[in-house]
């Protein structure tokens, strides 16, 4: 499916209306408490399809696509990611929330660490959690910018607080799993984020063979890191991009898989989201490029950055587990608009983040 094939059929998208309104969650934010603002009847997709067009408290405005909607190809780009999400997302995050492994003595307590591509498989954990799920999610907490300091002002709809963007953010769900996603990289805080976190990350595994949630947190962890899982992103050249996950690999990973302590974490690794701009790899070439390269294409030959992950990261060796998003076909559900480095939300990171769930659980 493309997204010509889309604008040719004639087809229009489904106007769908979803968030369940959970009177017991909380949600704090550097603005104070999040409200809702789902109100009205609900249609008869609210259950099945989850979030949409911003229902859900932690949805970004700037990869919502059904809020940028604009033209005919925006309208075919959100409707090819929000059925895509409606065909596997229920029955995905059903089999680990509702397996009995998400109860108290099982509880797991996850450390996401990586750029915007690690928030959005954050995002849609917490998404699917609160619109799905009645009463799932028991607490969150989000640092929102009060200034977005975006540099494409066709996706910076709202330029802060709530559906602007956020760096570090919490949530815990009912039985006691954590999740603490703090930024190493991207658009960042000096206070909310962790520039150097790898390298924090390396002296506890050696001095300690384990790793801990380190002082970024939007809310204080309620134990050790039971699971960590990272990302390199994609805001380095790619000498610089092996570099850090080398580093990754040779100071971090193994050192802890070689200590061979029960307390250090589950290690997981998702390889970096191809993208689809129009260029030679695929790859952003930058803002001077052609207006022609920061088209998106449907289809690309290759990922770089995941060839190169594939060639040293060895599940069971040097990673436990090494998740690979696979997508090379998928252009045609990024959010556009020059950016073919992200995916429409809801799309594909979630069923990404409900393979991430699984493994963690």
């Amino acid at each position: 499916i493309s997204i010509h094939s889309i604008l040719e059929s004639g087809s229009t998208i489904l106007n769908l209306q979803n968030g369940n309104p959970n009177p017991t969650s909380t949600f704090t934010s550097s603005f104070g408490e999040i409200p809702n603002k789902i109100s009205g009847q609900l249609n008869s997709f609210a259950n099945q399809v989850g979030y949409f067009n911003l229902s859900c408290p932690f949805e970004m405005s700037k990869t919502s696509c059904a809020f940028l909607e604009y033209s005919e190809e925006d309208r075919a780009r959100t409707r090819i990611s929000s059925e895509y999400y409606k065909s596997v997302i229920r029955n995905a995050f059903d089999s680990t929330f509702f397996s009995g492994s998400n109860n108290q003595n099982t509880a797991k307590r996850v450390f996401m660490t990586g750029d915007s591509l690690t928030r959005q498989l954050f995002i849609s954990l917490v998404c699917n959690a609160f619109t799905l799920y009645d009463g799932l999610v028991e607490h969150t907490e989000i640092n929102w910018k009060e200034v977005d300091p975006c540099r494409n002002p066709s996706l910076c709809k709202i330029k802060g607080g709530e559906h602007g963007t956020f760096d570090a953010a919490s949530v815990k769900f009912r039985g006691g799993m954590e999740v603490h996603f703090v930024p190493h990289k991207g658009f960042k805080d000096k206070g909310t984020a962790e520039v150097h976190v790898l390298e924090r990350l390396a002296a506890e595994a050696s001095n300690m063979g384990r790793v801990t949630f380190g002082k970024r947190t939007a809310m204080q962890p309620g134990g050790p890191v039971d699971v960590l899982v990272y990302n390199v992103g994609i805001h380095f050249g790619m000498d610089e991009f092996r570099d850090k996950l080398e580093y990754f690999v040779n100071k971090v990973t193994i050192p802890l898989i070689r200590k061979n302590l029960s307390a250090r974490p589950r290690i997981i690794y998702f390889t970096t989201p191809t993208q689809h701009f129009n260029t030679s790899d695929g790859t952003f070439q930058g803002w001077r490029g052609s207006e022609w390269s920061l088209k998106c294409v449907d289809e690309v030959e290759s990922n770089p950055r995941a060839d190169i992950e594939k060639k040293i990261l060895a599940p069971g060796v040097n990673i436990d587990v090494l998740l690979d998003y696979d997508d090379l076909n998928f252009g045609m559900m990024h959010v556009g608009k020059h950016d073919c480095a992200h995916y429409c939300m809801p799309g594909l990171p979630d069923t990404v983040a409900a393979k991430l769930l699984d493994l963690i659980k």
